[in-house]
């Protein structure tokens, strides 16, 4: 037997186990890391969770569900969706769409204006029925609101309808013009 194995083979065994431990560690280290990067974005995006924009009816409504104020809030534009492409919904040229201050638990809203989108067409019958009025057209879906905001800790965030916020990095930026 040669001497790399050395009495009864425990030098090997023990270099074996130590490259183990030292594997086993550096990954406990890499988990931990990577843990407590996650636990930060949690917490960070906590207030940006709760903050709800939905469009109900004919208007659109940003609520703070949170306990914390928001210091800026914008509404950047309205939209919804006919056959998987966005369709721009339109407000009143003078409404308000930043705001400053809104205190946990208000709302803000963005009144919505109706527009003729052309006949109504029946889909059984495959004539028009009538005129299709409204803020958006009446096959559209997944109307939403896209909201920018800084939250208490002056973090800025984006929100499109009821997807997750997403982090800015950089400013706020300016609400779109009214379509047309």
């Amino acid at each position: 037997m040669s001497d790399f194995w050395g009495w009864g083979g425990w030098d090997a065994a023990g270099a074996i186990a130590t490259t183990g431990a030292t594997f086993v560690a550096l990954w406990l280290g890499v988990h931990e890391v990577l843990m407590r990067k996650k636990d930060e974005s949690d917490r960070q995006s906590a207030q940006a969770r709760l903050v709800v924009p939905v469009i109900d009816g004919e208007h659109g409504e940003v609520v703070n569900h949170s306990s914390e104020p928001l210091l800026e809030l914008r509404i950047i534009r309205a939209d919804a969706d006919v056959d998987g492409k966005p369709v721009a919904v339109r407000w009143p040229e003078d409404a308000q769409r930043i705001f400053r201050n809104v205190s946990a638990g208000e709302a803000r809203c963005l009144e919505l204006r109706k527009q003729g989108w052309g006949p109504l067409i029946d889909p059984e019958l495959g004539y028009a029925v009538g005129i299709d009025e409204g803020i958006a057209p009446a096959n559209a879906t997944n109307h939403r609101l896209t909201v920018q905001f800084m939250d208490a800790s002056g973090l800025r965030w984006q929100r499109v309808g009821l997807t997750p916020p997403t982090r800015i990095l950089g400013e706020l930026a300016d609400p779109e013009p009214n379509p047309e």
